[in-house]
């Protein structure tokens, strides 16, 4: 009933969304991002500590639509936290509407065709990959709930290899592997895994491993490049979230 509710608000949002953009015509005057949103302490250069001390590359917008407030609210008590993505995402309606449904329709597909256990290791095994501290924060801080060992968390992070971990199924094992191929820059896959992958899930259950291990990969890319740090899900040392950084001096 629930998720019913949402998909149903999700939809009359959009709407009114759509309704309200057709009749916005004017023009915005462009203002750099530096000029608006200052470096703190008089800072002209992004460095390592104000990558580190500042919570996200940009500021939220001060005044959000209500259309959009709606949204976030909701997801906000989901998550029981403030979403500083979201909020960000709230500068262009259309993409914070998209995103947004992007998110629900992937992952309410997803619960419908895949084991939970599955769900919770593609979208652990994406956030290391990647780097995301926000990410892995999310994404992994209920791994027990799943019975995730700490031999396949190690394995997750990418400290021991994937495959000589006993206790990931065939099918598991396979599906990381998938998702660590779809997820590596440039996309690389090898014959044998699409044999497997083929041989191991049905067409349903591909489309769902490939969109889930898609929807996380973009979260965690779009929250990289806005520098958002984690939310505070976890401080489990094991899951060594503060560990995975992306800022270069390059």
């Amino acid at each position: 009933m629930k998720n019913n509710f949402l998909l149903t608000l999700v939809m009359l949002v959009l709407l009114g969304s759509l309704l309200l953009n057709s009749c916005q015509t004017s023009k915005k005057s462009f203002q750099p991002a530096e000029e608006t949103a200052p470096l703190p302490g008089g800072e002209k250069a992004w460095n390592k500590e104000v990558d580190q001390s500042m919570p996200a590359l940009i500021n939220p917008p001060e005044k959000i639509s209500c259309f959009t407030q709606i949204l976030l609210n909701e997801a906000e008590k989901e998550f029981g936290k403030e979403l500083l993505p979201g909020r960000i995402l709230a500068w262009s309606q259309d993409l914070g509407l998209a995103s947004g449904c992007l998110e629900m329709y992937i992952e309410e597909g997803a619960k419908k065709i895949l084991d939970p256990r599955l769900i919770y290791l593609l979208r652990m095994q994406v956030s290391y990959y990647v780097s995301c501290p926000f990410a892995i924060d999310v994404n992994s801080w209920e791994y027990k709930k799943y019975q995730i060992t700490t031999e396949e968390l190690q394995a997750l992070q990418g400290k021991i290899n994937i495959a000589s971990v006993g206790s990931f199924s065939e099918r598991e094992l396979t599906a990381l592997q998938y998702a660590l191929a779809m997820s590596q820059t440039p996309v690389r896959f090898g014959g044998k895994l699409l044999d497997d992958i083929r041989h191991l899930f049905s067409q349903e259950e591909i489309v769902a491993i490939a969109s889930l291990a898609a929807k996380v990969n973009y979260w965690a890319r779009l929250i990289e490049a806005w520098r958002i740090k984690p939310t505070g899900y976890t401080d489990d040392p094991l899951l060594e979230v503060e560990e995975y950084n992306t800022f270069s001096n390059d």
